[in-house]
C-alpha cells in the first residue's frame, strides 16, 4: 500500500540538549536549527531503515483489494492465482510496523465519490510486533461494490510507540543519537538508509527493530 504521512509526530524520539550532550557541543546555541534538522532526518533515516514508525503520526494510504473480475480487459495474460483473478482479497498491508488503529477506511468509486467501509467489517492485526501489521475483514465482512480502477480504498490509520519520547524503545533512541552524530560531523555524506546506519555505526541499535520485507 502506498501511503503518507498526514499528520506529522509532535515531538521527536531525542531532544536537542539529549543531541548536544552527545556530541559534547556544550551550551553554545549557534547551530541549534541545524541540529533539530539533523534530529528529523535521522529519525526519518531510522524509520525507513526499519520500518516502523516511531512517535505517533497518522499516515494515509491508497490500495486496491486485488480482484480481477471487475477490471477492464486488457491484451495478453494476467497471472495469478484463482483467488487473486476472482474474489477480493481479505487483508491489507499497512506497510509500516507499528500501528495503533485504524481511523477509518473509505471506498472510493468510479465516480470519485467516497463512502465511509464499517469498521464492523474489519480489524486490526497489530500482534506480532515483528510483522508488518494489517487490515483483516471480517469473515462476514460486506462487499466493496463497485470501485474505481486504482486507489479504489483509502485508510488512514495512527502509527507509532506512543506520543512521548520516552514512549520510543532505548535501543532505536541510541541510534538516532549515532546518526545525528554522522551527519553532524558528514553533513549527510551517505546515500540510502542502510549506508547511513552502517556509516554512523547505528546498526547493533537498529537492526534488531529491523522488520524484514518479503
Amino acid at each position: 500500500m502506498k501511503s503518507k504521512v498526514t499528520t506529522a509526530p509532535s515531538v521527536e524520539p531525542v531532544t536537542l540538549a539529549e543531541v548536544k550532550a552527545h556530541l559534547r557541543l556544550g551550551t553554545s546555541t549557534a547551530e541549534d536549527s541545524l541540529l533539530t534538522q539533523f534530529i528529523t532526518d535521522a529519525r526519518d533515516i531510522a524509520e525507513r531503515y526499519t520500518g516502523r514508525k516511531f512517535i505517533t503520526q497518522t499516515l494515509t494510504g491508497y490500495t486496491m483489494p486485488g480482484y480481477g473480475a471487475d477490471e477492464p480487459w486488457w491484451n495478453g495474460t494476467k497471472v495469478g492465482s484463482i483467488d487473486y483473478l476472482n474474489t477480493w482479497t481479505r487483508e491489507f498491508s499497512l506497510g509500516w510496523g507499528n500501528a495503533q488503529s485504524i481511523t477509518s477506511i473509505d471506498t472510493i468509486a468510479r465516480d470519485n465519490t467516497e463512502a465511509v467501509y464499517a469498521s464492523s467489517n474489519y480489524y486490526l492485526d497489530n500482534f506480532d510486533d515483528d510483522a508488518i501489521p494489517a487490515v483483516k475483514l471480517n469473515n462476514d465482512a460486506d462487499g466493496f461494490g463497485s470501485l474505481r480502477y486504482e486507489n479504489g480504498i483509502k485508510i488512514i490509520w495512527v502509527a507509532g510507540y506512543g506520543s512521548t519520547a520516552s514512549d520510543v524503545p532505548a535501543g532505536l533512541r541510541r541510534g538516532i543519537l549515532q546518526l545525528v552524530g554522522h551527519i553532524y560531523s558528514n553533513r549527510g555524506d551517505c546515500v540510502e538508509p542502510s549506508q547511513c546506519v552502517q556509516s554512523a555505526g547505528a546498526s547493533a541499535m537498529l537492526s534488531s527493530f529491523r522488520i524484514e520485507r518479503i
